[in-house]
């Protein structure tokens, strides 16, 4: 290696660990998101950090037997936690049990006397520790679909994503057991990048995470009788009178917009004040303009398919499916009937 491009090298991959380790920190006090999870998040990346930053010092000093052991039971230790992460996640077990003292004892490798043998115990532990995550984001995912939730309600692509990187380094470091085709410092750099990756998904998921508690804030807040009149007045004049339910491309924010009602609240108006949701609550507008413009003699000779564009469906299929829902007849059995 260049004597230029090693220092730079060296950078990338302390600047990586050192900003895991910060995080790591930060998420032990941290008051976004669910706070118990994140603590154990926090103390994996700490120590995780603490086992690369013995690899940067193998790769400036050589070898020193106390960072050596150092880095190993930080590694060791911090596996457990990865699970402890997704147990408190999504289960409602205690935050620490009794029975969890035992997975202290994945130290125990520390004591075999073979860098090679070490670093096997290493690599099974992960394995099974990551299975063990994997089993208990299986079993959520398998309880809400029985529950009939969409699983994008809880977000859980950032718990894929992890397992996901988990299992890639699980086969990137059985390659390199087997077949040794990495120099050493590069399992420190590749620590530094998909930390920085890794760092970039969990900022959306909180972001995501966020957003969803405002808007349960929001939707739980109760509109008052004086609101909900004042509001479904509002509606109804708008709607009808500029026939706003013309505009194929109309939704709920658009429609908020020009009411200037909050977003939330017109939602609320609508789902719990209306009994429908919006799609419904619309294509009624929409499938009564189609019923005017089907018995329009001025309109006889034109398509049906037309007829569902002028009421301001978007398409055909959702033309079809809203006007049998409302009337329990196809458009040309409307206008047959009407004929009669």
């Amino acid at each position: 290696m260049k004597p230029i491009a090693q220092p730079i090298l060296h950078l990338l991959i302390g600047l990586g660990t050192i900003n895991s380790f910060i995080f790591g920190i930060y998420l032990l006090f941290t008051q976004i998101g669910k706070r118990k999870a994140n603590r154990f998040l926090g103390i994996f990346l700490i120590l995780l950090s603490i086992r690369f930053l013995r690899s940067i010092h193998f790769a400036l000093y050589g070898l020193d037997t106390v960072f050596y052991y150092i880095g190993h039971g930080a590694y060791f230790l911090s596996l457990p936690f990865l699970y402890f992460y997704y147990r408190a996640s999504f289960t409602d077990s205690p935050v620490w049990q009794k029975r969890d003292w035992i997975h202290l004892l994945v130290i125990l490798p520390l004591f075999i006397n073979s860098f090679w043998y070490m670093n096997m115990a290493g690599l099974i532990i992960l394995l099974v520790y990551t299975l063990m995550s994997h089993q208990i984001l299986l079993r959520f995912s398998k309880n809400i679909r029985k529950a009939s939730i969409s699983a994008r309600s809880y977000n859980i692509q950032w718990y894929k994503l992890l397992l996901f990187i988990l299992y890639v380094n699980i086969l990137v470091y059985l390659a390199n057991l087997t077949f040794r085709i990495l120099p050493f410092i590069a399992g420190a750099l590749s620590y530094s990048l998909v930390f920085y990756l890794m760092l970039f998904y969990y900022n959306r998921h909180l972001q995501y995470a966020r957003q969803r508690k405002i808007v349960r804030k929001y939707t739980n807040a109760k509109l008052s009788e004086q609101e909900s009149t004042t509001y479904k007045e509002l509606l109804f004049e708008k709607i009808t009178h500029e026939r706003l339910y013309l505009d194929p491309n109309m939704n709920l924010k658009k429609l908020a917009n020009l009411l200037s009602i909050p977003y939330y609240q017109l939602s609320q108006l609508i789902n719990q004040k209306l009994g429908k949701n919006f799609s419904e609550f619309i294509n009624a507008y929409r499938v009564e303009e189609a019923k005017r413009l089907l018995c329009d003699p001025e309109h006889q000779d034109e398509k049906i398919e037309s007829i569902g564009y002028d009421a301001g469906f978007s398409n055909p299929s959702s033309f079809y499916a809203a006007f049998k829902k409302e009337t329990q007849l196809t458009p040309s059995a409307f206008r047959k009937k009407q004929k009669k």
